[in-house]
């Protein structure tokens, strides 16, 4: 399942094409159906692939009333058979239906896929590596390599914070104007190879460090999570005049003193109707947990157990977790933990303290320098970023 999750991305982007077919396929014609969701319909394909080759595909929609949606159900079908790729164009007209087809096609596909093929084996075999292992040059990394040096010997980049100390960090940034862990974030999806961004609300559950969320059905970022459930999250806030001040020594922020956190992470779908009697408990928690950020939602916080699970059971929402495999912090709060006369309105003090402390283990001399050392460059880089890394 894991080697399954990490090659899916690259799955994506190289199998539905399907201008090629991977030759592992298991012997024999195997057959997968999958659903998805129209605008207001539940749409169901059976794939059947033979030796690589796509030789049967049926569409079936539970709206029965619908010309329109109709003319995808019968048309890409046919497209899909001639072309022997899952990847066609749509519909004109139904759009909706399109998507849905398309949407559960890829699904089924993936599932004959993925029932004899170790797809992280295939790719490496055909020259293709995991996004985490690629370097546009050699020797450099990518993803931690942002430090930005400047005049001095002090590189925050260069302190490691402990996980403990990092997990502090991501949940202070993370906890929500109402200290709630309720959190707007820009999130990152992709179908057909094509990548869209957008914004959602999640709430964070401390405890396990995933997020949960809800969205109604055939929200653009739904229908591509559910068809690629890799996905990249950001939330980011630029200090302003307003975050820090100085009556000795007034700085007006610049375009670097901003933070932020990157999520990356995997979709999860949570079908409560479908959940085990182990499953059950957890999920309501963090339902009673998510609708408790908002005022609008106290009705439903407010439920017993079971009434709320009966109510999770029928909603036309779809809930969903995100489930981190890393978090990334890029963080400024160097500029801000030594007390000359400037205010931090985001940190708690006790983080704040416990941050200098780990850079002046490393780096005992930070103890007299002052914030405006730092401001002018005179003392260190400007760059911190912290990598928090969880398993899915």
């Amino acid at each position: 399942m894991k080697t399954m999750k990490t090659a899916l991305a690259i799955v994506l982007a190289l199998c539905l094409s399907l201008s090629f077919v991977p030759a592992a396929f298991a012997d024999g014609a195997q057959t997968a159906s999958a659903t998805a969701q129209g605008l207001d319909e539940t749409v169901t394909v059976t794939l059947t692939v033979e030796d690589g080759v796509i030789t049967d595909v049926k569409a079936a929609s539970d709206k029965t009333d619908s010309p329109v949606g109709g003319a995808a159900l019968e048309q890409l079908p046919a497209a899909m058979l001639e072309k022997n790729s899952v990847k066609v164009d749509g519909v004109s007209g139904a759009t909706m239906t399109s998507n849905a087809v398309l949407a559960a096609a890829a699904d089924a596909y993936l599932q004959i896929l993925g029932t004899d093929l170790d797809l992280d084996a295939w790719a490496r075999g055909h020259g293709y590596v995991k996004a985490g292992e690629y370097n546009m040059e050699a020797g450099v990394d990518a993803v931690t390599s942002a430090t930005i040096s400047g005049v001095g010997g002090i590189n925050f980049g260069d302190v490691e914070l402990s996980d403990e100390l990092k997990k502090e960090l991501i949940l202070d940034y993370l906890k929500g104007a109402e200290g709630n862990y309720r959190e707007m974030y820009q999130i990152a999806t992709s179908y057909n190879n094509v990548p869209t961004i957008g914004s959602v609300e999640y709430v964070l559950d401390p405890a396990d460090m995933t997020l949960f969320g809800s969205s109604e059905t055939n929200t653009a970022k739904l229908n591509n999570m559910n068809v690629n459930p890799s996905v990249d999250l950001y939330w980011t806030r630029q200090i302003r005049v307003g975050d820090i001040c100085s009556e000795a020594a007034p700085v007006l922020p610049s375009y670097f003193m901003s933070y932020g956190v990157e999520i990356t992470g995997t979709y999860k779908p949570i079908r409560f109707a479908e959940l085990s009697e182990e499953e059950i408990p957890v999920y309501v928690a963090k339902a009673h947990y998510y609708f408790e950020t908002l005022d609008t939602t106290a009705q439903l916080a407010a439920m017993d157990d079971e009434a709320l699970y009966q109510y999770l059971c029928n909603s036309p929402m779809n809930f969903y977790q995100i489930v981190p495999t890393r978090f990334v912090v890029t963080s400024p709060w160097f500029l801000n933990v030594y007390d000359t006369g400037y205010a931090r309105q985001f940190v708690d003090t006790g983080l704040q303290e416990s941050l200098l402390k780990a850079v002046q283990e490393k780096y005992p001399e930070a103890a007299s320098l002052t914030t405006l050392d730092f401001a002018t460059f005179s003392a260190t880089g400007l760059k911190t970023q912290q990598i928090l890394s969880f398993e899915g």
